[in-house]
């Protein structure tokens, strides 16, 4: 999932969201924030939660690592992986999703009626027949 938001001091920045596992759940998932400067900023999580407590959706933790990013949690060194900790206020500004263009799907495949076998008879009638034994 991508996503853009725009920061108060330096503008647009850019969100990948990398979600492993079957359907993003179970495995570590990743938030890579690229900047305007071209930095890129990586964040990891590994869900901890044990029990009843649901786990965090995919937008709200891309609302906490930006919140870790606007920090200035990120700004150091861009080559190392940083975790996110999930006490952390999230980032309350908008946040827009990036859909990836997609041409239209194909009309529907719309196929022929044939005429069945006994349809043609039956239009043929036994009047025609009739018609035909007198001639």
């Amino acid at each position: 999932m991508n996503f853009s938001f725009s920061t108060p001091t330096s503008g647009e920045c850019l969100v990948k969201l990398w979600a492993s596992g079957r359907y993003g759940f179970s495995l570590p998932k990743k938030v890579e924030i690229t900047g305007p400067d071209g930095l890129t900023s990586t964040y990891q999580y590994h869900s901890r939660k044990v029990g009843l407590k649901a786990e965090l959706t995919n937008r709200m933790l891309v609302r906490i690592a930006i919140a870790h990013y606007l920090a200035g949690t990120g700004v150091d060194a861009a080559d190392e992986i940083r975790q996110i900790d999930d006490t952390v206020t999230p980032f309350d500004g908008t946040l827009t999703q990036i859909r990836p263009f997609a041409p239209p799907p194909p009309p529907p495949r719309v196929r022929p009626s044939r005429i069945l076998p006994k349809a043609a008879s039956a239009r043929a009638g036994p009047g025609r027949l009739a018609c035909e034994e007198a001639a």
